[in-house]
C-alpha cells in the first residue's frame, strides 16, 4: 500500500513540474481518464484487504473503467449532451462506496486489536 502512495505522490509532482498543455477539446477526456484510473486505485485497494486482488482483475477493471469513460464523453460530445457526468456520478458513487469498505476495515481492526 506504501507503493501506491509513494506512486501517486510522486506522479502529482512529475505532473506539477512538467509543462504539458493540452486543448481544451480533450478537457472532458482526460477528467474522466483521471477519475477511472482514481476508481480503479480505490477498487484495487478495497480489493486488497479483502484478499481478492488479482494482476488480471485488476488490468480488467481499469481497462473496462477507461473504456466506459471514453465511450460515454464520446457520445456525449456527439450528440451535445453531457452524458460523460453520469460516468463521474458512478465514479464518485464507487469511490466513496470502496474508501467506506477501507475505513470499516480499518476501524474493525483497530477495535479488534483493542479489545485483545
Amino acid at each position: 500500500m506504501l507503493y501506491v502512495i509513494g506512486g501517486i505522490a510522486l506522479g502529482i509532482l512529475v505532473a506539477l513540474k512538467a509543462n504539458i498543455g493540452y486543448s481544451l477539446q480533450y478537457a472532458v477526456y482526460i477528467a474522466l481518464v483521471i477519475l477511472a484510473v482514481i476508481n480503479a486505485i480505490t477498487n484495487i485497494l478495497s480489493e486488497n484487504l479483502n484478499g481478492q486482488v488479482t494482476t488480471i482483475r485488476s488490468l480488467i477493471l481499469l481497462l473496462s473503467d477507461l473504456v466506459f469513460a471514453c465511450v460515454l464523453g464520446y457520445i456525449g460530445e456527439q450528440l451535445g449532451l453531457p452524458i460523460y457526468l453520469a460516468a463521474v456520478f458512478a465514479f464518485g458513487n464507487n469511490m466513496y462506496k470502496n474508501s467506506r469498505t477501507m475505513i470499516d476495515y480499518v476501524i474493525e481492526k483497530y477495535t479488534i486489536n483493542k479489545e485483545k
